[in-house]
């Protein structure tokens, strides 16, 4: 192997599933520096993100009257039947992959316990004092856990991650709103992980923003308003300047609009009053809708627009994984090649009552928390 060049050994071991790559650090030392390669770690993330082979993973908060709580992950297997229009998520038995405080999240809104991810890095957030929050930032399957310095925010802020790759830095960014919710009022901080500070930056949005923040193509995308008609605020992570972007279209009113991470690429979604759903993906050339669907009668009247969330893509047909919040927690998944939705049978956390759950579709990754010791120079 060591006789070979670089961009032949590289592209070997980009061909490898990050499970494997994982134990092939342990063969040799030799092997460890390849994969541990930081230049390697960059372009297998790229990659992955345009594959298809997401893991899906489980937080589970237990309720409590302390700011911050102790939060479970675990691992959920998995299980397509051809043709039959079923699939199957169980939990695995193991003990859970780790555990990590973050905050204490309303039981109304279990979907917000992670807060978004990027390159096989998910976020979420602890209370570190009345006016103060510290980030966390996890790799599941090194089991890592970073912690950002703290930051004052008020209670009502949103954030991003996203990748600098002319810096190959990780970047944070949080836009707070002040006492006034317009542009005078708002105020965004950055900090470059890896760094001791976090830094005020002179660009704000045109819009306050709001909701999970998705990364693509170097840049971050918010919503500004659940509404259908407003604007996208994107975030270029290299030259930290704004940007707005249109919606696909004028949604019917009503509806509940979200962003979603789909292979790497920005999918928008509308929820309709009437259990219609819309599915589109940022092109270069713009809006390309993926695909449009109704809820099937056998599923019920039990789903609202606002307890649907789309969750990516299922497999590489492009199949839609939705959950619902109705209730107990339902996974469900759409064909598009038999146009056809159908519920997911879940194993051995389907009834569960109590413990807040938020389930992701997770893109491993080979980057490490290490990396955020090397300490990259901020942007002055």
């Amino acid at each position: 192997m060591a006789e070979l060049p670089s961009e032949i050994r590289y592209d070997i071991f980009s061909r490898i599933p990050v499970k494997s790559l994982v134990h092939c650090r342990c063969v040799s030392k030799q092997w460890r520096n390849y994969i541990n390669d930081p230049y390697f770690e960059t372009m297998y993330a790229k990659q992955a993100a345009m594959i298809n082979d997401p893991t899906i993973v489980m937080f589970r908060q237990s309720p409590s009257n302390v700011p911050n709580s102790p939060c479970t992950l675990s691992f959920l297997e998995y299980k397509e039947e051809a043709g039959a229009g079923s699939c199957t998520l169980k939990l695995n038995k193991k003990p859970p992959s780790m555990e990590f405080m973050c905050r204490r999240w309303n039981d109304r809104h279990p979907r917000f316990i992670v807060l978004g991810s990027c390159y096989g890095f998910i976020y979420s957030s602890q209370r570190h004092s009345n006016d103060a929050s510290i980030f966390v930032v996890i790799n599941p399957i090194r089991r890592e856990c970073y912690e950002l310095p703290p930051i004052n925010t008020p209670l009502r802020f949103d954030s991003g991650l996203g990748f600098d790759e002319s810096t190959n830095s990780f970047k944070m960014v949080c836009v707070m709103a002040k006492l006034h919710p317009d542009k005078e009022g708002l105020c965004t901080m950055v900090h470059v992980l890896g760094t001791g500070s976090w830094r005020e930056i002179p660009q704000v949005p045109s819009h306050p923003i709001c909701g999970e923040g998705v990364f693509a193509n170097g840049r971050m995308h918010w919503l500004t308003s659940r509404n259908v008609y407003c604007p996208i605020i994107r975030f270029d992570m290299k030259t930290e300047e704004f940007g707005v972007i249109k919606p696909p279209r004028k949604g019917p009113l009503g509806s509940y609009v979200h962003l979603v991470d789909l292979h790497g690429e920005v999918g928008f979604v509308y929820i309709a009053i009437n259990y219609s759903v819309e599915v589109w993906v940022l092109k270069e050339r713009g809006w390309v809708m993926h695909c449009g669907f109704d809820q099937k009668p056998h599923l019920g009247c039990g789903y609202c627009s606002r307890g649907l969330m789309v969750l990516g893509f299922w497999n590489e047909n492009g199949d839609i994984l939705m959950t619902s919040y109705q209730g107990h927690q339902k996974l469900l998944v759409y064909s598009l090649k038999s146009d056809s939705l159908y519920e997911s049978d879940c194993i051995g956390f389907e009834q569960q009552v109590g413990p807040v759950k938020d389930i992701r579709m997770y893109q491993s990754t080979l980057f490490s928390t290490r990396l955020f010791d090397q300490k990259p120079k901020e942007k002055k």
